[in-house]
């Protein structure tokens, strides 16, 4: 019989490794399941129980010795797996990707044994990862370039070996798919990343400028990406080298950063990421928190896309990439990780300094009486640097801002890319359920943690200091606009489908607008802001 949980141990038939298959589930991964869950072991006399596509019974493979039967096993050491729910997931797969290797159809007549036929299908099973975050990259295979060695008889390297990690140049993109104009380019990053990695010589050049080479060729050309990420993958797999693997998980981190891999390769990626981490069982030095920091940000530049602006990456961007991984940022972040961070700059600040130095900086460059703030967006580049001046403590200096839409949109995606929503998701819907009753609205004050509520009311005393009647004819912006701008970075609707979200929409801009006419700030009075009233 098989554990308890389901999971069995059992060979790949192509390659002759290790692997792990639930018959429960259907799941299947290279990587054994965590501590503390039971698996079976493979043995020599283990008996795969399928099914024939074609005539719909039962026949059995054993892994050990490749040999296929119609009859199942009898003697008493045979160990049956049921695995037909992992064939039955391999066939689904197959079905939804129509480049992919399904389960061959066996087209012998019940009777016989047709070993080379069953084979097939039986390799076909473990051609691709049946989990919604693959694990690895192995069943990304059909955009992959096949690589040989040898000067004279040249042999195909496996691909186990060519997702692995390489001392040597490659000679050939690892993606079929890239453009024949791309491929110089390719192989040159490939050399980059080695380099940076301390696998190849770099020249005189110092390792951020040579990150910051391969962020800029990624960032130019989008084919570039899913290489990137690919390249990487393979010099970070199988390295016995820690050191040189981690500055390759570093460069990984940094990239993120500013390309995202394209929609097709993300999920087989996301899957190479997250096998590293501490909850996978990685152990080797930091690798597990470059993988944790990794998959944060992976999951907000799907989101956001490429970094926007004309400007490509500066060096001093990339540098504040770097140096986020293990010093969290000022943005993206939690309000608990943005004010541990700010305790080296400003000590016993109530709320996020970020956002007292942006709120003064926009009123001290006359944001109060500029038509469209927060309407008008600020020079994208602009705000990129000002991100960055905000990592390093340097907010100080926003004061000299000569017009306000910069840091009137860097204050907009300080709140879009906090980490959670201002206004927790559990509350969300009874935000939408008040929008219609100002009493109600501000009740829900009550619910919100100590700095979510503290921030917010300091949110809407700037607000209410904008949207001052005597403000209005110059900025264009009353309080229902303002209510409008400001709902999606205060609210997030949880729910993925657009019609909610647009049914939705009205009701946030209500709720907010509610708060910004009859909340009583003067809570948040301590911290800076002028008089309301005055």
């Amino acid at each position: 019989m098989a554990a308890a949980a389901g999971w069995v141990e059992i060979l790949e038939p192509e390659t002759r490794n290790v692997m792990f298959a639930n018959i429960n589930s259907g799941e299947c991964q290279w990587e054994r399941p965590p501590a503390g869950v039971q698996v079976k072991e493979h043995h020599k006399d283990q008996w795969w129980e399928l099914r024939d596509a074609q005539s719909s019974l039962s026949y059995y493979y054993n892994s050990d010795s490749a040999a296929t039967v119609w009859a199942r096993p009898s003697n008493a050491s045979a160990d049956i797996l049921p695995l037909e729910k992992l064939q039955q997931m391999q066939e689904k797969l197959a079905a939804l990707d129509a480049t992919g290797d399904g389960p061959a159809p066996n087209t012998g007549p019940p009777t016989a044994i047709e070993p080379s036929s069953r084979d097939n299908a039986i390799a076909g099973l473990t051609k691709k990862r049946p989990s919604q975050v693959d694990s690895g990259l192995e069943s990304y295979q059909q955009n992959l370039s096949t690589h040989t060695k040898g000067v004279i008889f040249k042999k195909k390297v496996s691909l186990a070996s060519m997702l692995s990690w390489s001392k040597s140049a490659i000679k050939k993109p690892m993606l079929t798919t890239l453009p024949k104009a791309d491929r110089k380019d390719a192989l040159a990053l490939f050399k980059l990343v080695q380099m940076y990695m301390q696998d190849r010589g770099a020249k005189n050049k110092e390792p951020i400028q040579v990150a910051l080479t391969v962020v800029i060729m990624s960032w130019k050309n989008q084919q570039l990406r899913d290489e990137l990420y690919l390249q990487l993958c393979k010099q970070t797999t199988r390295n016995d080298n820690i050191v040189n693997c981690e500055k390759g998980w570093e460069l990984m981190c940094m990239s993120v950063n500013f390309v995202p891999p394209s929609t097709k390769f993300f999920s087989y990626f996301q899957g190479y990421v997250s096998r590293h981490t501490a909850a996978a069982g990685e152990q080797r030095g930091r690798i597990s928190q470059y993988a944790e920091h990794c998959l944060k940000k992976l999951a907000k530049i799907m989101n956001t896309g490429p970094k926007r602006g004309q400007k490509e990456p500066q060096l001093s961007e990339v540098r504040q990439a770097q140096k986020n991984i293990f010093d969290p940022s000022m943005y993206g972040a939690s309000l608990e990780e943005v004010m541990e961070a700010q305790s080296r700059y400003v000590k016993n600040m109530e709320i996020p300094w970020v956002v007292t130095c942006l709120t003064a900086a926009i009123l001290d460059a006359g944001g109060a009486s500029q038509e469209g703030i927060f309407r008008v967006p600020g020079d994208i580049d602009a705000v990129n640097m000002l991100k960055v001046k905000a990592d390093r403590g340097e907010l100080k200096q926003l004061a000299k801002y000569d017009e306000p839409h910069i840091p009137a949109s860097a204050l907009k995606l300080w709140f879009r890319e906090l980490e959670s929503p201002l206004i927790p998701a559990e509350l969300y819907d009874k935000c939408i359920l008040a929008w219609n009753n100002a009493e109600q609205s501000i009740a829900i004050l009550a619910e919100l943690p100590s700095l979510n509520r503290l921030l917010l009311i300091y949110a809407c005393r700037f607000l209410q200091i904008i949207g001052k009647p005597e403000n209005q004819p110059k900025t264009k912006m009353n309080l229902d606009n303002l209510s409008m701008v400001w709902a999606p970075n205060f609210l997030r609707c949880p729910s993925d489908d657009p019609a909610m979200i647009l049914q939705n929409t009205k009701k946030e801009m209500h709720f907010i607008r509610n708060l910004l006419v009859n909340l009583d700030t003067s809570e948040a009075s301590h911290l800076g802001l002028p008089d309301v009233s005055g």
